[in-house]
């Protein structure tokens, strides 16, 4: 019969260590779901968003677990790991739901939006924005995943977003997805914005989406280029001509958390002056995490 060596760890002793840590994770995280009800209460008392969902404390939770990680487990299995636990505890709060939209059905804007809010949030698939952004507007809790914008759509859904007055309490955008490099997490290297009927806030690492509306004989570059004059980082996304009212509406995303009183805001106006109708603010979010890609890869 072989015997073990001295040095040579004992498989069984090993396994009750596993074991141990095992319950010991499980214990904290029934002590964690238990301070849910106290959580949801206290947001009650304070006021706030009527969604549980809190993206700029996920986002800079989830940060912090990117840099306190380490050892052989990939960051992107602890943070989707802490995703699941979030996620459960965000429904245990109030109803939360996600309406994807996939106009060629593809089952990547699926994989986006479950690597993103877990495996047990309810999930339903569309093929009509209008009508996810209509299910965000009624339905309490209801989250809308819509593909990214890209410029020359017959018919995009974010100017729906622009056509809000300013002050309405209508969908606005709170994450970028993914969120986190992922080597399932990204298929069919699809990107997508998650709208919710709640106001954006500042995570620390953050972008802001707006669209600039002007007259249709103002050109991108002088938007940007004004933009840029004004203090703000500006990167272009999508132009879309109102035939109807012989305007433009650019979108564009600006680095940082931006709101209307920002004073660089108030500059871009002053500089374009009668040639801009108006800028909305269709929403904000974190700045996805950068992590090592190349150790993802399966």
């Amino acid at each position: 019969m072989p015997t073990k060596a001295p040095d040579q760890p004992n498989l069984d002793e090993l396994r009750r260590q596993i074991d141990a840590i095992d319950a010991d994770m499980h214990e904290k995280i029934v002590q964690r779901m238990a301070l849910i009800d106290q959580v949801a209460k206290a947001k009650q008392n304070t006021g706030g968003n009527a969604l549980a969902m809190r993206p700029n404390r996920e986002a800079s939770m989830a940060r912090g677990l990117a840099e306190r990680h380490h050892g052989q487990l990939q960051t992107a299995s602890v943070i989707r790991i802490w995703r699941e636990l979030i996620n459960g505890a965000t429904a245990l709060q109030g109803p939360l739901t996600v309406a994807v939209c996939a106009p060629e059905r593809s089952v990547g804007y699926w994989d986006l939006a479950r690597n993103h809010f877990g495996s047990a949030v309810p999930m339903s698939l569309h093929t009509s924005p209008s009508l996810v952004l209509r299910l965000v507007d009624d339905e309490p809790g209801a989250i809308g995943l819509l593909p990214f914008p890209q410029n020359g759509e017959e018919a995009p859904w974010w100017p729906a977003l622009a056509s809000q007055s300013d002050g309405q309490a209508g969908p606005r955008v709170i994450w970028r997805l993914p969120f986190f490099a992922s080597a399932t997490g990204r298929f069919e290297q699809l990107e997508a914005l998650a709208v919710a009927k709640m106001t954006p806030e500042a995570s620390g690492n953050d972008a802001t989406l707006i669209a600039v509306e002007t007259d249709q004989d103002v050109s991108l570059a002088r938007v940007v280029g004004q933009l840029g004059t004004c203090g703000f980082t500006p990167h272009p996304l999508a132009v879309q001509e109102l035939a109807h009212s012989h305007q433009r509406l650019q979108l564009i995303e600006l680095d940082g958390f931006v709101t209307q009183d920002n004073q660089g805001m108030k500059q871009f106006h002053e500089n374009l002056a009668d040639d801009l109708s108006r800028v909305a603010i269709l929403g904000a979010y974190s700045k996805a995490l950068s992590l090592d890609v190349e150790k993802l890869e399966p």
